[in-house]
């Protein structure tokens, strides 16, 4: 496989074919893709905030409980909220064409 740049384009040839990839298209669909991923860690952390507030809304913590207890209440909102972010980032993912196209010659 070799590859070169000219012009704003990646020329990317190997056995089979070659292709031109326009650098421009490749870095917005990388920012796309930044852009998801940016909105998947916020819908974990809205999530989790709900997630708390909800758990903890008409009641107080419980005294003397156990640490595993605290843990637990803690814990618990988090790994919901991360499942479901999870989840959606593997249903809703869609990798970039062109980013996809590339990787494929360079793994390879």
């Amino acid at each position: 496989m070799k590859w070169s740049y000219t012009n704003g384009k990646l020329n990317v040839s190997s056995d089979e074919t070659d292709q031109q990839f326009l650098l421009k298209e490749l870095i917005e669909e990388a920012s796309r893709h930044q852009a998801y991923q940016k909105k998947i860690i916020s819908l974990f952390v809205i999530l989790s905030l709900l997630l708390f507030f909800m758990q903890s809304y008409g009641g107080d913590l419980p005294t003397n409980a156990s640490t595993y207890f605290y843990i637990g209440y803690f814990a618990t909102p988090l790994i919901i909220s991360g499942l479901i972010s999870a989840v959606t980032y593997v249903l809703m993912r869609k990798p970039p064409k062109q980013v996809r196209k590339l990787n494929r010659y360079f793994r390879d």
